[in-house]
Parts: C-alpha cells; sequence; structure tokens
C-alpha cells in the first residue's frame, strides 16, 4: 500500500470515528459552524421574512403552510408557555439557532471533492480521488447543517414551483456520501431477516408485528383469490369496485371488535384522510387531536380545513388539556377527538381511560387509529380499546391490513349509519380504486390465524418485553414504550444517521432512524419493532450491535 492510500484508509477511518461524529453533531459546533459557512444567506433569508410579515400586515396573507406536528408545542392546549426569543445576533449568526433560519444552506452543492459518483465514493464519505480527513468531515459537517434546514425548503416560492426541487440536495449528498437511510430496496424479506443487496440482515425495521406474511395460509389465500377474482377490480367501490369479498371482511372486522359494521378501504391511509373529512365537513366542525398523531390524521384534518373546520391540538396524551381544550369550544360546534391508539413513533399507549371520560362529559366523539396496535395489544389482539376495557367507549376504531394482518389495505368499525355516511360523502373513498381481491383476502386469513393462534401474541410482547428491558439495562433512553415499537432516543439528526450505518454495515443489523422533520427537534430516534417470529439468536445479536454502537457513539 503506497504511503497515499495509508493516508486515504487514515482519513476515512478517522472521519467516521465515533470522536469525529460527536464533534460535528455536537449542537453548539454545528450552530456555530452553521452560523459562519451561511451568514450571508441568513441574512437574505431573515429579510425575504421580514418582507413576508411587511406583506402580511398590509394585505392579511396567511401564512406559510408549515406543518404543526414539526412543532413540538406550538398551539398546544396543556403545553408550557413559550419562552421569550433571545435577542439576535448581528451579522455572522453564532447564536442563531431555529430550523427555519437556516433557509439557503441546503441548497449549496458540496466541494468538487465530496461530489463524486455514488459508486466512486467511500463508506465514510471520502471519494476515490483520495479526498482526506478535511474533505470528509467537512462534508459530514454540511450534510448535517442541511439536514437541519430542509424543512425550510417548502416555504420557498417564485413563479417556478420546481424551484425548491432544484435546490434539495441533501438527499443526492447523503447518496454520494453512502449515508443515505431510506427507500432502500430489499431483494426479499422473510420476516425476522432480510436481503439487502445481496446481503442477509436481521430485521428490526418491520411492522410484521405476528410473522404472517409469510404464513401457509395467508400465502395460499391471497393466490386463491387471484385465481377467482383476478388481480384487481379495476374499480371504485362506488361502482364496479366491490366484491363479496369486502363484505365478508368488514362483517369480520365487525364481530371481533363487538361493533355494529366495518368498512374495508384501500390503505390505512386512506382511512384517517376519509373519515375525517366527512365527519368533519363544516365551519360548526372541530377535529381535536393529540399534537403526535399519525400524518394521515393531520391529513386528514387539513382536508376538513378546506371545508371550514378547525383543528384544535392538545398535550401529547394529556386527558387534563383535552378537557381545557373541549371546554374553549363554542356550543354550537361539534368536537371529534382523534388519538392513534399506539403512536408508532414512541410505541406508547394512549392514556384511553382519562381521554373517553372526557370526551363523554364533552358529549364529543372519539376515534382511534389502532394500526400499531392490533394483534399486539388487548385480548385476542384487540387492540387500545379491549385492553382497557372500554371497547364499547370507543365510537370508532380504524387501522391498516399492513401491520398484523399482513396485507395492504384499511378497515373501519362502528355505528352502521355512521359507517354509511362516511362511505357516502367521502370523497377519498368514493372514488379511490378499491382493495384488490389477494390483499382483501390475505388480510381476512391473517385475521383468521390472529384468532386460531395466540402464542403469537404472547411470542410478540416475550420478545418486546425482552428487548425493553435489556436495552435499559445497556443505558438507553427508550421512553414510555410498552408495545413492539421501542424507540432509542439519539436527539440528534447526524449521529443518528451515523448509527444507522454503523449497525447496517457493520453488523448488518436494519433498523428505522427517525430525523427531522419526521419527528419534531430533538426526537430523533432509531425505532425498532419487534415480531412474533424473532427468535432469541436475532434479539441477542442485535443487543451486541446495539451496546457496541452506542458505545461507539457516545450515546450510552
Amino acid at each position: 500500500m503506497s504511503m497515499k492510500d495509508r493516508l486515504v484508509d487514515q482519513a476515512k477511518k478517522l472521519a467516521s470515528s465515533g470522536r469525529v461524529v460527536r464533534v460535528v453533531s455536537n449542537d453548539r459546533v454545528m450552530r456555530l459552524a452553521t452560523g459562519v459557512m451561511d451568514a450571508k444567506n441568513r441574512l437574505r433569508a431573515a429579510g425575504e421574512r421580514a418582507a413576508e410579515a411587511w406583506d402580511i400586515l398590509l394585505n392579511g396573507h396567511a401564512l406559510p403552510n408549515i406543518d404543526p406536528a414539526l412543532d413540538d408545542e406550538a398551539g398546544v392546549h396543556g403545553a408550557a408557555p413559550a419562552r421569550a426569543a433571545s435577542p439576535r445576533p448581528a451579522a455572522g449568526g453564532a447564536g442563531l439557532s431555529t430550523v427555519e433560519e437556516a433557509v439557503s444552506s441546503s441548497s449549496k452543492a458540496p466541494p468538487a471533492s465530496a461530489r463524486a459518483h455514488v459508486n466512486g465514493v467511500g463508506a465514510n464519505g471520502a471519494g476515490a480521488n483520495g479526498a482526506g480527513t478535511y474533505v470528509a468531515a467537512a462534508a459530514e459537517q454540511q450534510l448535517a447543517t442541511q439536514m437541519a434546514s430542509r424543512t425550510s425548503l417548502a416555504r420557498i416560492g417564485g413563479r417556478d414551483v420546481f424551484e425548491k426541487a432544484y435546490k434539495f440536495m441533501t438527499a443526492d449528498n447523503a447518496r454520494a456520501m453512502g449515508v443515505y437511510p431510506f427507500f432502500r430496496p430489499l431483494d426479499f424479506n422473510n420476516g425476522p431477516e432480510a436481503q439487502l443487496e445481496g446481503r442477509t440482515v436481521t430485521m428490526l425495521g418491520s411492522n410484521n408485528y405476528l410473522g404472517l406474511t409469510t404464513h401457509p395460509k395467508v400465502r395460499e389465500a391471497a393466490r386463491n383469490a387471484i385465481d377467482k377474482y383476478g388481480t384487481s377490480m379495476t374499480g371504485s367501490r362506488l361502482v364496479n369496485g366491490s366484491m363479496r369479498l369486502h363484505n365478508e371482511l368488514e362483517e369480520k372486522l365487525a364481530a371481533y371488535h363487538g361493533k355494529e359494521a366495518g368498512l374495508v378501504f384501500t390503505t390505512g391511509y386512506q382511512v384517517n384522510i376519509a373519515t375525517i373529512s366527512a365527519l368533519l365537513s363544516n365551519k360548526r366542525s372541530v377535529a381535536m387531536i393529540d399534537k403526535d398523531d399519525h400524518a394521515s390524521i393531520y391529513d386528514g384534518v387539513r382536508l376538513a380545513q378546506a371545508a371550514g373546520a378547525r383543528m384544535v391540538r392538545y398535550k401529547h396524551s394529556d386527558p387534563a388539556a383535552l378537557d381545557s381544550a373541549l371546554s374553549e369550544i363554542a356550543d354550537t360546534e361539534g368536537a371529534l377527538v382523534i388519538t392513534d391508539g399506539v403512536f408508532s413513533a414512541q410505541g406508547e399507549i394512549a392514556s384511553l381511560p382519562g381521554i373517553v371520560e372526557v370526551v363523554k362529559k364533552h358529549k364529543a366523539r372519539l376515534l382511534v387509529d389502532d394500526a400499531h396496535a392490533l394483534g399486539v395489544i388487548g385480548p385476542g389482539g384487540r387492540g387500545t380499546a379491549a385492553h382497557f376495557g372500554l371497547g364499547k367507549e370507543v365510537d370508532l376504531i380504524g387501522g391498516t391490513f399492513s401491520k398484523s394482518l399482513a396485507s395492504i389495505g384499511g378497515w373501519l368499525v362502528g355505528e352502521r349509519k355512521v359507517l354509511d355516511y362516511i362511505q357516502h360523502f367521502a370523497a377519498s373513498f368514493l372514488f379511490a380504486a378499491s382493495a384488490a381481491p389477494p390483499c382483501v383476502a390475505a388480510a381476512m386469513a391473517a385475521l383468521d390465524v390472529m384468532q386460531e393462534e395466540p402464542w403469537r401474541q404472547e411470542k410478540l410482547r416475550e420478545n418486546f418485553t425482552y428487548m425493553r428491558t435489556e436495552l435499559q439495562r445497556l443505558g438507553f433512553e427508550l421512553g414510555k414504550t410498552e408495545t413492539a415499537v421501542i424507540p432509542i432516543y439519539i436527539r440528534d439528526d447526524l449521529k443518528t444517521v451515523m448509527m444507522w450505518k454503523s449497525l447496517l454495515d457493520d453488523y448488518a443489523l436494519y433498523v428505522n432512524p427517525f430525523i427531522t422533520p419526521g419527528v419534531p427537534p430533538k426526537q430523533q430516534v432509531l425505532r425498532t419493532s419487534y415480531m412474533a417470529t424473532h427468535e432469541r439468536k436475532h434479539l441477542d445479536l442485535a443487543l451486541e450491535a446495539f451496546e457496541k454502537v452506542g458505545k461507539k457513539f457516545g450515546v450510552i
């Protein structure tokens, strides 16, 4: 090995070391670097926002539509009062810390030495042309800055609506550095293990909680449905897309949950969009939502807002905050309270007993999204309401086929008249193609197997309880998880991505990195999820990897 090759190799090791990553991902260091490197763009962005504010004062224009879920506390009932903003420093901007102030940093291209084609870039970001420690560390630092600022791209306006797309460099740069964690195509996925780019990995990133995607009965049901009905109904439920198979599953889901009726949708996301927009269709309607609700709930509320409905967010899983919020609505308004049963990023179970009490007190209605609860908690895997013995007290329960039911589609159960109204008034249901026959058949078979093989839920609980106990023993911060979703809190975008990379590259362990804007600032996690079909060998290998990587990056 030549001297040049040795220097390049040492540079790669240094750039990817835990010490370097801890420094470049340190909040104070990054704020200082961002301020110094991007002072000119920050000042220009501040000027643009000042002009925008003046325009709003003069003309009453609406503020940019920034997802409220990205702001951990803004506009939330029961949240602590916002602290007064500290004085803004002069040019140089070392003290500027909000995400939105880094408007332009994501549009900068990386240095030429860091723009090598992805196939010519080493795992640590040093190009095949021998870029050294400075380039690798600078590229990582720039990537961190772009990751922190990319939410502001949505605010870019102008004549060309594609402008923001051309300025979005974060994903390209991350791909070139070999640290892009999303949209990775699997070769195949057999449950506890999968194959990624020809390599077997232990899968801790799937929602296949009961391991039914490979169950012989589920696969046979899908094959038989294709043979009998074909691959698609090629139409919406309203016209030619309904079949007896849909109705049969709807009846089974209703009976399983002890409700009057059921309704099958094409996706779980569609359940919330259709239900919320159909029920909250005028100015006297209020969507009362937990601030940590799933994105599909927020999107459903946005559609309702277009018809005049209001959105009120209450402090996460806090019945007292919900009580306060409901106390403030007008006598002429009706409220639909919407909460996740199990929160998808935290693994936390909603405080449903307190929520139900408050909902009844104010004569509101309640919708629970049980996407991550079905098959996981409650007697027979019936979900959150059953877990607390409140099945009859919850008006509507919805969810997806894409987790415990091992398919694609969505479901809703409740009163027949309410579901009949939704299917006649929800445009996103009326004009969407119906769930395909093999998907419906697979979900129905999975529902049957879930009841025939209760050992799966028991084994799932054993697995996630073991992992939660052992990860806590190692010193990881896990929040309030009580289910098969176990988040490992990292609270930093770059460090989260680098730990994900190390787990995958060095230990063949597949987990999901959740970074901003998918989660609020300081809520970045490595989300892990567990299956009934994980064996103890899979879990122990994962624990060994977590311990080593956690120590390498200073998390434990």
